[in-house]
This record gives C-alpha cells, sequence and structure tokens, in this order.
C-alpha cells in the first residue's frame, strides 16, 4: 500500500509540476502572469490546441511546397542529357 501511494504523490508531483511549467511558459508567451494563466487553464489549453492545429497545417503546406518544387528541380535535372545523372547505375551499363 505504501509502494502504492508513493507512486501516485509522485505522479501528481511530476504533473502539478507540469502544469506550472506550461502556466509559466504561457505566460511568458502571453505576457500575462502566471495566477491568470492557472486560474484560466481551461481556455488557455484549448487556445494553446488550436495555435498548436494552426502551426502544424502551416508545417504541412510548406512541407507539401517544398516536395513539389524539389521533384520538379530532380525532373529537371533528369531531363537535361549533360546533367551527369542516369537513372542507370554505371555498373549495368
Amino acid at each position: 500500500m505504501g509502494k502504492l501511494f508513493a507512486k501516485i504523490a509522485w505522479a501528481g508531483l511530476i504533473a502539478g509540476a507540469a502544469v506550472y511549467v506550461y502556466a509559466q511558459r504561457r505566460a511568458d508567451k502571453t505576457g500575462r502572469d502566471v495566477g491568470t494563466v492557472l486560474s484560466n487553464l481551461p481556455n488557455e489549453l484549448k487556445e494553446t490546441r488550436s495555435e498548436v492545429e494552426r502551426e502544424v497545417k502551416e508545417a504541412v503546406e510548406v512541407g507539401k511546397k517544398a516536395a513539389v518544387e524539389r521533384e520538379a528541380e530532380f525532373d529537371r535535372e533528369f531531363a537535361e542529357a549533360d546533367s551527369g545523372i542516369s537513372p542507370i547505375p554505371d555498373f549495368l551499363v
């Protein structure tokens, strides 16, 4: 029973520290104090989720654009006769 209580206490301590660190970083980012962030935690978490979703969507779009540009670059290099790039390895020629 003592080990179970100790594990639960450690889990609570770690969770509390994680919440405080989140609140501190959010307060630094928004310019508000930690108490305000903690008192408004559910809304803060919703805002953070929305921000992360937006950032992920932007990153995916940038990645897609870079992939399309890189594919076009490869296509141009393969199309050039003197590019030195061959789809067939030299040892097969």
